[in-house]
Order: structure tokens, then sequence, then C-alpha cells
């Protein structure tokens, strides 16, 4: 019993820090203090519900197990909307491993519905979420002078918040699909900040 209410508990709190860092990102990007890549979240938004579909297509399945990713669906497709009002129409053009992500997410979406394997399908789309991270990990690692593309703070929490999703994955037994979702978050967030990071160094010893 106290397993599963710390399993809802970790549940709750990584949804309420999901929207907190969501609401926040979108305010920082229609003031203009970022600058994300768009195709990040476009196939964000594509590996998140799909991914959330596959788990959810699978024998042993849990909401709660699942927050982030639950979480996560709702977010992205936020931020999505709020990247497409910030561009006022202008065309967004693609990379060669963006293109490729799509493909994978294509051909997964396409497995799942022919064979309804859903671990198979789940682990192509963290796949695909995988290599979304791509552009923004270009974009923070090529250093210029200014404020980094992306908020420190938002990524920060976006790695505590996957560790709380690991934790609702896990507190009342062993899951591993819900599990793989929050780790790969995790590490990934975890290297987006580290990048942060170095940029901001390099930020100070410009100005030194």
């Amino acid at each position: 019993m106290v397993l599963v209410k710390v399993s809802v508990c970790a549940a709750v709190a990584t949804a309420l820090l999901d929207a907190y860092v969501g609401v926040l990102y979108c305010v920082k990007l229609l003031r203009g203090e970022i600058a994300p890549r768009i195709t990040t979240w476009l196939i964000f938004e594509i590996g998140v519900v799909m991914s959330l579909a596959s788990y959810i297509a699978s024998k042993d399945h849990s909401l709660v197990k699942a927050a982030m990713n639950v979480a996560d669906a709702a977010v992205v497709s936020v931020i999505l909307v709020a990247l497409l009002v910030e561009r006022k129409g202008r065309r967004i053009h693609f990379t060669k491993s963006e293109l490729a992500s799509l493909a994978i997410a294509g051909v997964a979406t396409v497995v799942w519905v022919v064979t309804r394997t859903g671990w198979l399908a789940f682990v192509g789309f963290q796949l695909v979420m995988s290599i979304a991270y791509l552009p923004t990990l270009e974009s923070v690692w090529r250093w210029r002078r200014g404020r980094s593309p992306e908020p420190l703070e938002k990524w920060s929490i976006n790695a505590v918040m996957a560790l709380m999703g690991l934790i609702a994955a896990t507190a009342d037994g062993r899951d591993s699909l819900a599990m793989v979702y929050p780790l790969r978050a995790f590490v990934l967030c975890v290297i987006v900040v580290l990048l942060i990071r170095r940029w901001q160094r390099k930020s100070v010893l410009a100005q030194a």
C-alpha cells in the first residue's frame, strides 16, 4: 500500500512539474527569450503520442506508471502549437537526420498497426524520440555569443521530472516498458543540461 502511494505521489508530482515547465517554456518562447528547434518538438509530438498509444496497447499497462509519458503527450502538444504560432506561417525546413527520424516514426507506426506488437513499437518510438534531441543538441553545442537558445531551468526540471517518472514506474513493481521512457528522458535531458552549462561558461569567458 505504501509503495502504491509513493507511485501515485510521484506520478502527480511528475504531471505538475511537466505542466509548470511547459507553461514556462511557452512564455519564454513567445517573449523571444529562447529559440528552440521546431523540428525537435514536431518529432517529439509523433514519438510521445505513439509511444503512449503503443504502451497502452500492451497487455500490462498503468497510466500511473506511465505518468511522464501521459503528461508529455499534453505538454508537448501545447509547446508545438506555441511554436507554430510563433513562426507565423514561416516554412519548416528539415535536415536529413530529421527526415530519417520521421521515416522511423512512420515505420514504427506501421509495424504497430500491422502486428499490434506493443513493446516493439514502443521501443521504436523511444528511438524516434532520442533522434528528436539531435537538433536541440546541435543547437546548444554550436556556441555563439548571446544567451543559450534553450533555458537551463526547463531542462534541469525535466531531468528531475524524469527521475520522478522512474519512481512512479518502479515504486509498486517493476514495469520494464514504463521504465524505458523516463530513463531515456533522464539521460538525454542531463546531456542537454551539461551542454547549456558549457554554453554559459563559454559566454562568461568571452566577456572576461
